[in-house]
């Protein structure tokens, strides 16, 4: 069977948090009426599924298997469980589902009550992620999140309490005025708590965020060095140096290496058995379908996502007929999704090495050589061999055991390694 992985895009929340440039608004921001916005939105979702369905039914020559599904956002856990309920229902009425699949889902501390949880798990959630970002309540405040420390700490109880054995807590490092030892400390009290799994990302400054407009003066490139010294003066607490960041994250790498977390990407850590399927797919190129506003998709070597609009996007579902009570037929009910998809793209044979590279070097074990050989019918010598010697020869990658892999170096700027690999 064809394996594939389904995100969901669920875009409220309560308010933007001052970093965030993820598709996402609070609800009263959107078309219609506030508080009727959700049930449409998920209308659509339920339509889409259908539509998508078909398609793919359609289109491919073996029969489709989820693996996992992921509800991301915005703020997922500000919906209510049952139209969450209804999308996973549908979702196994459309499709197969591996016995094991994973079920995750995106929480927010403070939108999460311990009811809340206890219906999400009866829903058919078994993994949640809780956006923590920090244990330090002056860091959450300056980054705009709506908890506190201590709210983050009672959201994971209750979600023990509801049943869920498989947590991760996120967490965000190189924030303005983050120092070594408040970075430990929020490190320190995620261990304490005993997650399967963990992601620790360092802030990036996005521009169109209120903290773009803090941080990067009047500078035009988006993508400036944000911890350029001259830069500092912003008013606000400095952002850490590279230095300090590389100290830091290394010092929090060591740190969960010590309490038995293996780091198997560079943002992230598990527990042996508890990676994230849905990342690991994404890493390893497999395929996935996003569904809802702006979901992007991965399928037949095509990429495509969905409008950002959400006007448009309602507007493509209003009036679908439920795919129980109308046989599809002739494309009549996956009509709507070419009005939805946009910015398509088939990957030439040069962008799927590319991207076999450069996202295959986030994760620690790196990529195998005869993968690439099995993928392309090329060795990764021929392609790729002078940028390797390079690299292997300025100390940023390692060959061994037929895999090609980030040193420590080479992990700290992993950037500038990956775009020595587009062709």
């Amino acid at each position: 069977m064809r394996p594939l992985s389904v995100y969901i895009h669920i875009p409220f929340c309560v308010r933007k948090c001052a970093y965030c440039d993820f598709l996402s608004f609070p609800e009263d921001q959107g078309p219609g009426e506030a508080g009727k916005l959700q049930g449409r939105y998920f209308d659509a979702l339920l339509a889409e599924t259908d539509a998508a369905a078909e398609k793919l039914k359609r289109d491919s020559a073996a029969a489709v298997l989820v693996r996992c599904v992921y509800f991301g956002g915005g703020t997922p856990s500000l919906s209510d469980p049952e139209r969450i309920r209804e999308v996973l229902t549908r979702l196994e009425e459309r499709f197969a589902f591996s016995e094991d699949a994973e079920i995750s889902f995106e929480c927010n501390p403070g939108t999460a009550s311990c009811d809340k949880l206890q219906e999400l798990r009866r829903a058919g959630i078994g993994r949640l992620s809780i956006g923590v970002q920090s244990f330090d309540d002056t860091e959450l405040q300056l980054l705009g999140r709506i908890h506190t420390a201590s709210q983050a700490v009672r959201c994971f109880e209750d979600a023990r309490a509801a049943g869920f054995d498989n947590i991760n807590i996120d967490l965000m490092a190189a924030l303005p005025g983050q120092t070594r030892e408040s970075l430990l400390g929020s490190v320190r009290q995620a261990v304490s708590l005993a997650p399967e799994h963990l992601s620790l990302y360092s802030l990036i400054i996005e521009e169109g965020t209120p903290f773009y407009e803090r941080y990067a003066g009047e500078v035009p490139d988006p993508h400036f060095d944000r911890r350029d010294p001259d830069r500092a003066d912003t008013g606000l607490s400095h952002l850490p140096d590279e230095i300090t960041e590389r100290e830091m994250l290394h010092a929090a790498w060591k740190e969960l290496a010590a309490a038995g977390y293996e780091r198997y990407e560079i943002s992230n850590f598990a527990l042996r058995g508890r990676r994230c399927r849905q990342n690991l797919t994404c890493w390893e190129r497999g395929e996935y379908l996003g569904l809802g506003l702006g979901a992007a998709s991965l399928l037949d070597e095509t990429r495509f996502s969905n409008t950002r609009d959400l006007h448009r996007y309602l507007e493509a579902f209003r009036g679908s007929v439920p795919a129980e009570e109308k046989t599809l037929s002739g494309g009549e009910q996956t009509e709507p999704l070419s009005r939805i998809r946009e910015n398509t793209e088939h990957l030439s044979a040069a962008s799927q090495m590319e991207e076999f590279m450069f996202l295959g070097l986030r994760l620690t074990e790196g990529v195998r050589e005869e993968r690439f050989a099995a993928a392309f019918g090329r060795s990764v010598d021929e392609v790729y061999g002078e940028v390797l010697e390079k690299h292997i020869r300025d100390g940023l990658l390692m060959r061994a055991d037929g895999r090609i892999f980030l040193t420590d170096y080479g992990t700290d700027i992993s950037n500038y390694v990956m775009a020595k690999f587009l062709l």
